[in-house]
């Protein structure tokens, strides 16, 4: 089964009494997964802030990066 998993990088589902009950998959499709999520969070934030009007200008921003490198 591990073999398997490890070859193809699909998940598989193990079920009891017809219900899923875990995956197991191969850990660089895991770490995979968990990366692509973390992405996908990054972006919701973003676009929240532009809902609510949370911007900063190019300047402002490299500016204060400028400063915090000085220190």
């Amino acid at each position: 089964m591990l073999k398997h998993i490890n070859e193809t990088h699909r998940p598989m589902i193990i079920t009891q009494n017809g219900e899923a009950k875990a995956v197991i998959q191969d850990p660089k499709s895991y770490e995979d997964m968990k990366n692509a999520i973390s992405i996908l969070k990054l972006l919701s934030f973003a676009e929240e802030d532009i809902k609510n009007g949370n911007l900063h200008d190019e300047e402002d921003v490299f500016s204060s990066v400028e400063e915090l490198l000085k220190k």
